[in-house]
């Protein structure tokens, strides 16, 4: 669905992206997790478009990002980025709608209004449909947010043809049920013929629900390979800067990962 071939992004003599190569393909959820200023999100803004590489390459299906028109584009790949924000008082239900644009003619139509109201329920926020979308709550917002995204796939969806959904950190307002709702929910899209990139902060959810996951390091891939290859004591120390304990979970076939205490000194200590 999506191959980037070698990215590399700078800005004046910083290289915030290195060299990152990945392939996001139909019914695999991928996850990029890294420390603050691991490279994550310039690299997805890359793939997306957003932002200029230096170098490197970036095909969806086969053709360059550069060629495709938005608007074919934008109807088989949806994105949601952090802190997305509105200033005007749409209602949830209108900002769910403009998921539907790409497939509309400069107006709605009731299947676009029955599509937009299915997806809010499937992502728990159809009693929402006509609060002010600034009123919203932080997580509110992310689910709303989320169900927007469910309506611009949902053609694709539907017909089980390939598309791709893109998110960096879509969790980091939500509590711990509606966590694994969205986690539940993009794992059941990501076997539906949807490539899943999600950019997580969450060593656990990941490893729970990921099929493969990128660990960044300093703008380049330092790890890359199913739950079970990479979350090993030595990798997540090295690129978390963290000492940790893993352990195979209790319920699930996936490593559960657990921080030790860090036993340097602290300046708190000094006082």
């Amino acid at each position: 669905m999506i191959e980037a071939k070698n990215i590399t992004v700078q800005i004046g003599d910083k290289k915030l992206v290195r060299d990152v190569s990945m392939n996001i393909t139909p019914g695999k959820f991928s996850v990029i997790l890294g420390k603050n200023g691991a490279g994550k999100s310039t690299f997805l803004k890359t793939l997306t478009g957003d932002m200029k590489k230096t170098s490197g390459e970036i095909f969806v299906e086969g053709r360059r990002l550069e060629s495709i028109q938005y608007q074919h584009l934008a109807q088989k790949r949806a994105v949601m980025m952090q802190n997305a924000t509105l200033a005007f008082s749409f209602t949830a239900l209108e900002v769910v709608l403009m998921g539907r644009t790409p497939h509309t003619h400069g107006f709605e139509t009731p299947r676009d209004q029955k599509i937009s109201r299915e997806c809010m329920k499937q992502v728990g926020v159809d009693h929402l449909m006509d609060r002010s979308f600034p009123t919203l709550s932080g997580g509110e917002k992310q689910r709303v947010q989320f169900a927007r995204m469910l309506a611009q796939l949902w053609d694709r969806i539907e017909e089980n043809s390939s598309c791709c959904l893109m998110l960096d950190e879509p969790l980091s307002s939500l509590d711990l049920s509606n966590q694994h709702t969205i986690m539940h929910l993009v794992k059941c899209l990501s076997r539906k013929n949807v490539a899943v990139l999600m950019i997580l902060h969450d060593l656990n959810l990941a490893a729970q629900y990921a099929d493969e996951i990128n660990i960044m390091k300093d703008g380049r891939t330092f790890a890359l390979g199913t739950p079970n290859d990479v979350f090993k004591p030595e990798i997540i120390e090295m690129a978390f800067d963290c000492p940790v304990h893993i352990m195979q979970h209790p319920h699930y076939q996936c490593p559960l990962v657990i921080a030790a205490k860090k036993e340097e000194k602290s300046f708190l200590s000094a006082v």
